[in-house]
């Protein structure tokens, strides 16, 4: 684990988490006749600056999450992307958030940051 990060900084860690984009990304979903109490797998990103970090944040999740899926690492504009699929979530605000904060957590402790998610419906 790293002492420093060098990519997901820690201002960005405490300031930039914005929880409140998860509300809009839901009514969007919601459109989609998705009811909160429905459960499905989460799309997710995470990104960083160097392949090890990648490779070594990828094997972290398929180690502690060993429902999620589809867990690779791909290049990203000149950075490295880690992509998967989770288990089923509920698509209610609650556990989004929840399971936003856990990823945002586990993503800063190898310095590997959230960049985004979503469904497919």
């Amino acid at each position: 684990m790293p002492t420093d990060n060098i990519f997901f900084h820690k201002d960005t860690y405490v300031n930039d988490i914005r929880l409140d984009i998860n509300e809009d990304v839901l009514e969007r979903i919601y459109g989609d006749n998705i009811k909160p109490t429905d459960e499905l797998n989460v799309n997710f990103a995470f990104i960083t600056d160097t392949k090890n970090k990648a490779d070594n944040f990828a094997l972290i999740l398929k180690s502690t999450y060993k429902n999620y899926s589809d867990i690779e690492v791909v290049p990203y504009d000149k950075q490295f992307e880690v992509i998967g699929l989770t288990d089923k979530i509920k698509m209610n605000l609650q556990d989004i958030n929840d399971w936003n904060r856990k990823m945002w957590d586990l993503g800063y402790k190898y310095d590997c940051k959230l960049d985004g998610w979503y469904v497919g419906t």
